[in-house]
């Protein structure tokens, strides 16, 4: 059975028919699901010093705020699982998905049995889920994964389909004129005149978003932005008061509009 069959919801699921994927090839995958099939076996490793490190306390601290004891949440591009394991060590359920069947395979081989019974695996196309049930979930977490599409607008309307009124939304989104992707950029372009490949992610990571038009999608989408946190892998947080970081993190609660 594919999960467009029917509809899922956390708590009406047979974890056999969640923990699979749909037999997606590499060749049928997203360019961003491409390329962190190449880098899957290592990133959970990145998590665990520098940048990623500061950025994986910074996202922990705004998760203590949402997460409560038997809530349901997805980990939305899921990634290795790093940060499914976090809302599990909360106390919360969750479905993890992801469009990389080789990231979603790490992810589930580090998890391990600890947390079998409230995790559950989908490879799917992030903006189109038809595995899970409308209204389900008490919270959506969305790390580094708008960059990589063309349409974060439907991404934010899945979102806000599968979100339970009040349902908190945590995400994090690439700013316009970040300092740092802007260096990177201008290495990149240096580099590749000598047939270098740096800053490789530049290649698939091309969305960047305004702050205006971030709180103006969200709004749209049915959402109110509650709090936005500034994050930047070089900058010291006293120079983000000037200039633009690598990253904001964004949270923000499905309004009731019925």
């Amino acid at each position: 059975m594919s999960f467009s069959d029917r509809e899922l919801g956390a708590s009406q699921v047979k974890r056999s028919e969640l923990n699979q994927t749909t037999g997606a090839t590499s060749s049928g995958l997203s360019s961003g699901a491409r390329f962190h099939e190449e880098i899957a076996a290592g990133w959970t490793a990145g998590y665990a010093r520098g940048a990623f490190a500061r950025r994986l306390d910074l996202i922990r601290l705004v998760l203590t705020r949402h997460v409560s004891p038997g809530d349901s949440w997805v980990d939305l591009g899921c990634g290795s699982g790093v940060l499914c394991r976090e809302l599990l060590a909360l106390g919360a359920s969750v479905v993890a998905v992801d469009g990389s069947p080789r990231m979603l395979s790490h992810a589930r081989e580090r998890t391990g049995l600890e947390y079998a019974g409230r995790v559950s695996w989908i490879q799917s196309d992030v903006q189109s889920i038809d595995a899970l049930k409308n209204g389900a979930f008490d919270g959506v977490l969305c790390s580094s994964v708008v960059e990589y599409l063309d349409r974060p607008d439907a991404l934010l309307k899945e979102v806000a389909r599968i979100l339970s009124p009040g349902g908190v939304l945590v995400i994090s989104l690439p700013p316009t004129l970040s300092a740092v992707r802007a260096f990177q950029k201008g290495i990149r372009a240096f580099m590749s005149m000598f047939g270098k490949d740096k800053f490789t992610y530049l290649s698939v990571s091309r969305l960047e978003i305004s702050p205006r038009a971030i709180d103006r999608l969200l709004h749209e989408a049915g959402f109110l932005v509650i709090r936005s946190t500034k994050y930047d892998p070089v900058l010291p947080r006293a120079l983000l008061q000037l200039v633009r970081p690598a990253l904001l993190i964004v949270e923000a609660r499905k309004l009731d509009r019925s």
